[in-house]
């Protein structure tokens, strides 16, 4: 549950409304405008430097992370936006999808990867980075 400032037209001001959750959307006729969750996370201490609304950051392999969010967001569609930092051997770190299919995406969790555009083989190789930074927004 969350607490919920409301500008909206059809009320002619602000509405409020309020739970023990602790999380704060701040909406525009009805369209939630701050973040729900984000993530500062070390990949290779695996470690969360800061967060809101993160309970912990899963390592599963290489590049796989799973960002675990505190309290559930309201539905899946939401979006993410990030970044990370490249390897000292001047590798760009990207978010991507090396699998095939979709990543899991829930309420309560979801699933990134991390890695570089190999030039040679025009694939995405995973990797650990020291800084990944995630966002997310959505209902």
């Amino acid at each position: 549950m969350t607490s919920i400032i409301n500008a909206s037209i059809s009320s002619n001001g602000i509405v409020s409304t309020a739970d023990a959750s602790g999380i704060l959307k701040i909406q525009s006729n009805g369209s939630t405008t701050n973040a729900l969750a984000w993530v500062n996370y070390n990949g290779s201490a695996q470690t969360i430097r800061a967060s809101y609304n993160v309970s912990s950051v899963t390592y599963t392999a290489a590049g796989n992370y799973t960002i675990n969010f505190t309290n559930a967001l309201a539905d899946t569609n939401y979006i993410l936006a990030g970044y990370t930092e490249g390897t000292s051997s001047g590798n760009t770190g990207v978010f991507g999808n090396q699998t095939a299919g979709v990543l899991t995406k829930t309420t309560s969790a979801k699933q990134i990867q991390i890695g570089y555009v190999n030039g040679s083989s025009g694939g995405m190789t995973l990797f650990d980075t020291v800084n990944i930074n995630v966002t997310f927004f959505g209902n």
